[in-house]
């Protein structure tokens, strides 16, 4: 529960190092020693971002959940936030309160919640859409200056999100969609003053701030009037958005094309069409229910002989769980703050595979061709030696008979030399990599 940090708190916690920040480089009477060792001690003081880092880790190793976690590992993914400045405020609240929370829920309520929340409109630009007809935009002009729309995020919604270029939208149906979307959002940091200014702006009592994190939108920054979306009226105001992403969460490119993502991430790129199409039945038939849906994916990736080729976060936590090595410490008592370190985000982008670090709208790949290069390779090596010198509790023999390894893996295993190179042959064969 310390460091379950509530979305308010994330958002005033970047506020304050912004702003602390900023009075501590503009200081006159601090060297720049001391102001380097202060705005140390004020980046541990506000820290968000590695606590969710080791809640990832925690959660993947010591969790008894592991079906959720792959789960939300991919819905994560799905719907990529890259990493970066005061996003990592945010990052975590996206992938546990929004994702992780909402498995058990429809798709449609996943889609709204991960659309409007403040990661996803900061990263995809969307706190710099502003309606052409809106007040702001009006404002501007008779400043001079010009405020339009920022399709990145509409163009994202419909492309990676939900219905996929298959529904033939066009230009016009991406620019109808930013419409809907102007006015939500704002940068992390700068949400709070931004919110504080709309609260004088309407000459109004304080509001909820944490009820407006949850859902940042700006009226005078919205564009006025309803829209139409792949031939359907979406409603003007806030209550759009909301209408739009119902529609385009229950169009049937959406579950098709959801469907076979889920199908080869979880059976693997030699997915048969009766397998994607067993999911597909179950989402049309459930409309969304995501508990419904996801059970059925167990089903068909259990039943499925097809292999696998894991990401590297996926093999990394089965060979630390299945080896029973003591790699990273959990929050069972285990771990005071004065011992938190960035080891676990440092070894997450060592091994290419962080939902903490820039990349771009698609996300991580789940070809197999993707992750097999040299570099990839040497990593996994880099990986599996230091979980081979963290205690395992089985040796690379165990792991193999255990697992009904191949013969031949068997057999480099039984020429190795040492019991760490068995270990690492044993975790990095293509039986355990590709299951």
């Amino acid at each position: 529960e310390e460091y379950n940090f509530s979305l308010e708190d994330r958002l005033r916690r970047a506020y304050k190092y912004d702003y602390e920040k900023k009075k501590i480089e503009e200081s006159k009477n601090l060297n720049g020693f001391e102001k380097k060792s202060r705005i140390k001690v004020l980046r541990r003081d506000t820290e968000v971002g590695i606590y969710d880092v080791y809640r990832f880790w925690n959660s993947a190793l010591y969790g008894d959940d592991t079906i959720a976690q792959r789960l939300t590992h991919f819905w994560a993914n799905h719907f990529t936030v890259g990493g970066g400045g005061r996003r990592n405020f945010v990052i975590g609240d996206l992938i546990y309160r929004v994702i992780y929370g909402n498995l058990g829920a429809s798709f449609d309520e996943m889609l709204y919640r991960v659309t409007s929340h403040i990661s996803m409109l900061d990263y995809l630009d969307n706190n710099n859409s502003v309606g052409e007809r809106s007040e702001s935009a009006r404002w501007a002009k008779q400043r001079g200056k010009v405020e339009g729309l920022n399709d990145n995020l509409a163009r994202e919604l419909l492309e990676l999100h939900t219905v996929s270029s298959l529904r033939g939208y066009t230009e016009s149906d991406i620019r109808e969609v930013a419409k809907v979307l102007a006015g939500w959002g704002a940068n992390v940091d700068s949400l709070i003053p931004k919110y504080k200014r709309e609260q004088r702006r309407q000459d109004s009592s304080p509001g909820s701030l944490k009820g407006f994190s949850v859902e940042p939108y700006f009226k005078h920054r919205a564009e006025p009037g309803s829209k139409k979306v792949l031939g359907e009226k979406i409603r003007s105001g806030k209550k759009g958005l909301r209408e739009l992403t119902n529609m385009l969460a229950n169009d049937d490119l959406t579950a098709r094309h959801l469907s076979q993502k889920l199908a080869l991430h979880f059976v693997g790129e030699g997915v048969t069409d009766n397998e994607i199409m067993s999911i597909y039945k179950v989402w049309k038939e459930s409309l969304g229910d995501l508990k419904k849906v996801h059970e059925e994916v167990v089903r068909v990736t259990a039943l499925s002989s097809v292999k696998r080729f894991l990401w590297p976060t996926t093999w990394m936590f089965q060979a630390i769980r299945v080896s029973g090595a003591s790699f990273m410490p959990g929050f069972y008592g285990e771990i005071e703050r004065s011992d938190i370190s960035w080891e676990p985000k440092h070894l997450l982008e060592e091994i290419g595979n962080s939902f903490w670090a820039k990349r771009q709208p698609d996300g991580y790949s789940d070809k197999k061709e993707d992750w097999i290069s040299t570099e990839h390779f040497d990593r996994r090596i880099r990986i599996a030696t230091r979980i081979a010198l963290s205690s395992p509790s089985k040796s690379g023999e165990e792991i193999a008979n255990l697992h009904d390894f191949s013969n031949i893996t068997k057999r480099a295993i039984d020429k190795a030399k040492t019991q760490r190179e068995k270990f690492v042959i044993a975790v990095c064969s293509p039986d355990f990599m590709e299951v």
